[in-house]
């Protein structure tokens, strides 16, 4: 059983992740301030800390630094899941060593659960525990890219802030260039502007309009690579994604954390396929 430390101090929050995360089988421990969340994840040696940055006592941003000083905590997986409004805290939560970033004002339970689910899916413990080495099973946050790869410039639309920073920051660290929006609107304005190697799309729009796009941007750029992903849908949802014209489907939370490798893939086979039409040609 996987155990998570929740360290939050309003009891509220704490209270409903602990609820949360025991639901869905993990052993759960909890702190509601600083001092006390650092001694408990020294004891307690989790597979996974949810940490707040805004606590008494102690800072989130001194407890991540105190952790990862030690070599014994160097890849234990931290999702930071606060609310970071001052210029630079994101960026100050990344450099001391969280493993995610996630924003509490637009990160849904859910969301929080799948981040938690696949986060502990690839992190180095996990791939040990399953005996393969970490280069077996690696996550694009535990291993530099590929070199062969090929990287390229994706346009994201993704109308949740938190989800849209996570996936940014995934496809940029596997070295693409990202661009994203939050509309229908903004991806055809862009498109029109600009061009791009492939699409990532979420299958979760409020207006319900995802696969009407992935028809015109299919419509528009026949020949580059589109993605659709949501781990909450149906495999009929699935399905019709893929009939609107979407390259892959991503379902698994896994699949989402390997984004950035699954987009170089795509864009490396697309480029072959072009210069092999040219050679017909």
């Amino acid at each position: 059983m996987k155990t998570i430390v929740v360290i939050e101090d309003q009891q509220v929050l704490a209270s409903a992740y602990r609820n949360k995360f025991a639901g869905e089988g993990f052993k759960v421990e909890v702190a509601t301030e600083g001092e006390l969340g650092l001694a408990l994840i020294f004891r307690v040696k989790p597979d996974l800390v949810l940490l707040d940055m805004h606590l008494p006592k102690l800072s989130g941003l001194e407890i991540l630094k105190q952790v990862r000083a030690k070599p014994e905590f160097q890849t234990l997986p931290i999702i930071v899941f606060s609310n970071l409004t001052k210029p630079g805290a994101v960026e100050a939560a990344w450099q001391a060593g969280a493993t995610l970033v996630l924003s509490k004002l637009n990160t849904s339970p859910k969301r929080v659960l799948e981040s938690v689910q696949a986060t502990l899916a690839t992190s180095p413990s996990s791939a040990m525990a399953e005996t393969h080495s970490i280069d077996d099973a690696p996550g694009p946050s535990l291993v530099a890219p590929d070199a062969q790869s090929i990287r390229g410039k994706i346009l994201l639309v993704e109308d949740h802030s938190g989800m849209k920073t996570l996936l940014a920051f995934l496809l940029q660290r596997t070295g693409h260039q990202v661009t994203s929006v939050k509309t229908n609107v903004e991806a055809l304005q862009q498109i029109r502007d600009q061009s791009f190697d492939l699409f990532l799309l979420g299958h979760q729009f409020p207006d319900g309009t995802e696969l009407s796009l992935c028809k015109q941007l299919r419509q528009a750029r026949p020949d580059k690579p589109i993605i659709l992903y949501s781990t909450a849908a149906l495999f009929s949802e699935q399905q019709e994604g893929l009939k609107a014209g979407a390259t892959a489907y991503l379902a698994k939370p896994e699949d989402l954390f390997n984004a950035g490798q699954i987009a170089a893939d795509m864009i490396r086979d697309q480029m072959q396929l072009a210069r092999l039409h040219i050679r017909a040609a």
